[in-house]
């Protein structure tokens, strides 16, 4: 299937939450806000080289029955300028309007490899390598509190359509494309250390290159109990995320994360790589700031 199918589903799937989102929420458009609320807005510096790490428990692919925990630790410069921004929350991002209704940004995701000979659905099969992901994304605020003495309150939706590509370091393939239109509730603390939680539901979408990837079985790696199966581009699955992060101290920070997923309908159901109707995944993370700016940031969209 074309990857021109994936941008055809997340915009129609964009077009068809706006009206509901904008309904259920209650908060005031973004347009409603006044300036004065900026004042209430947490000082943070202009640019911070942090120190990030996370631990996560999930399934090895979208739909395994086997789990796996995996981890990561990096280093991430944030930059955040009046319109140029990165870092934070996408590789970059530009504020393509005043009123901050409308955002484009380059949203980066990834995944961790599976080694086969400990999966039980693809042994015998080659390996799947880390999986990165690449491209743009559309962010529209339905309404925003703007900063409030007691924090700050956001219905978005996110659009991003992202190219994937999968390494094991020695060489790098591109296996497809991906789409995750989202509606996101985010509530954030004021005060001085901060805290803020957030529920994402998201449905997710690829092309035949990806699902081909996770899903098809050919004809040499067919077993008596995993018969030959030929993967087609389309809806994957639907999921809920909910996010809680605390700094600890002014240096420290905390996030944990559960993310849950439905395969119910997924155009490849009948896959034998398929194992799972509904997978959970957790992770702990946390970030420390190593260094920052003395100059503030102009901007308050934090």
């Amino acid at each position: 299937m074309p990857s021109n199918f994936v941008l055809s589903l997340a915009l129609g799937l964009l077009a068809a939450t706006l009206p509901f989102a904008a309904a259920v929420a209650e908060a005031p458009s973004v347009e409603a806000v006044s300036s004065a609320v900026d004042e209430n807005a947490p000082e943070e510096p202009l640019w911070e080289v942090r120190l990030g790490g996370s631990v996560l428990n999930g399934p090895d692919y979208p739909g395994a029955s086997d789990y796996s925990v995996q981890g990561v630790a990096a280093p991430l410069v944030i930059y955040r300028g009046e319109r140029i921004r990165f870092g934070e929350y996408g590789v970059a991002r530009a504020i393509a309007a005043k009123d901050k209704t409308f955002e484009l940004d380059v949203s980066l995701d990834a995944a961790y490899g599976a080694n086969s000979e400990n999966d039980g659905a693809r042994q015998g099969m080659p390996d799947l390598d880390y999986l990165f992901q690449i491209g743009p994304q559309a962010i529209v605020r339905l309404s925003d509190t703007g900063w409030q003495p007691e924090g700050r309150k956001e219905w978005r939706v996110h659009v991003p359509i992202r190219a994937v590509a999968a390494t094991d370091f020695s060489s790098i393939d591109h296996v497809g494309y991906i789409a995750e239109p989202q509606l996101v509730y985010q509530s954030k603390s004021a005060g001085e250390l901060r805290s803020s939680w957030s529920v994402t539901l998201f449905s997710t979408f690829a092309d035949e290159g990806l699902a081909d990837y996770w899903y098809e079985v050919p004809a040499q790696f067919a077993t008596p109990e995993r018969g030959a199966y030929d993967a087609s581009g389309g809806y994957v699955s639907t999921g809920i995320r909910a996010s809680w992060t605390r700094e600890l101290t002014d240096k420290f920070q905390i996030f944990l994360t559960y993310q849950g997923r439905s395969f119910a309908g997924a155009e490849n159901d009948n896959s034998p790589l398929l194992r799972e109707d509904f997978t959970h995944a957790v992770s702990v993370s946390f970030v420390w700031k190593m260094a920052q700016s003395a100059r503030p940031a102009k901007t308050t969209d934090f």
